[in-house]
């Protein structure tokens, strides 16, 4: 049997329309902790199952789906929480915005910290971020470029952040440093979520 080269049935040009609508805008200089901080907080927003396409500027909210058998616990979507029907989506985890330069803020729930189950998913999403980043390749070379699992969206969102935290990174003449001397220098606590504000 044939592997069909475009299993999501993207064509060429609905490709390139998708890249231009993600490419980063206004990306200013950055530090450090913020270019982790922000690349953290990114990925906590793409681990969660979407499939449209988020508009920088446009205000998404975070749920957490107990219990859930799905890929990941995590839902974004555009409906409010104070909207008849939201609590079917799950517990509000925050507001999400996607920014110009292609980096995710969350302004998390006040409750959120509440959940043990929520509490220790942070705490295991840290863990594991912690531990795919402590090696000895440039923060750059982690960077998620391409990852074939992801829906096509997501994946185009991940190469938008990947593309704008290397212009980050760059303009701040950081690149070359390994990724564990990121991590040790940004220190891990401060990747906690209450640092996930804009």
């Amino acid at each position: 049997m044939a592997i069909n080269p475009n299993p999501q049935g993207k064509g060429v040009v609905p490709v390139l329309a998708a890249w231009e609508a993600y490419r980063p805008q206004h990306i200013a200089p950055k530090n450090a902790q913020r270019i982790i901080s922000e690349y953290f907080t990114s990925l906590l927003v793409l681990s969660a199952e979407f499939s449209f396409r988020p508009v920088a500027g446009q205000h998404y909210y975070l749920y957490w789906r107990a219990s859930s058998r799905r890929r990941t616990p995590l839902l974004l979507s555009l409906i409010e929480p104070e909207s008849v029907g939201a609590e079917r989506l799950g517990l509000p985890m925050g507001q999400c915005q996607l920014q110009p330069d292609m980096t995710w803020s969350i302004q998390p729930a006040s409750h959120m910290t509440d959940d043990p189950e929520i509490v220790s998913f942070l705490q295991q999403f840290q863990q594991q971020f912690m531990d795919s980043h402590n090696n000895d390749q440039s923060l750059e070379d982690n960077l998620p470029v391409f990852v074939a699992s992801l829906p096509f969206y997501r994946r185009m969102a991940a190469l938008a952040l990947s593309s704008s935290l290397k212009y980050s990174i760059s303009s701040g003449e950081l690149e070359g440093a390994s990724a564990k001397h990121w991590l040790s220098d940004c220190r891990a606590e401060q990747l906690r979520l209450m640092d996930m504000k804009a």
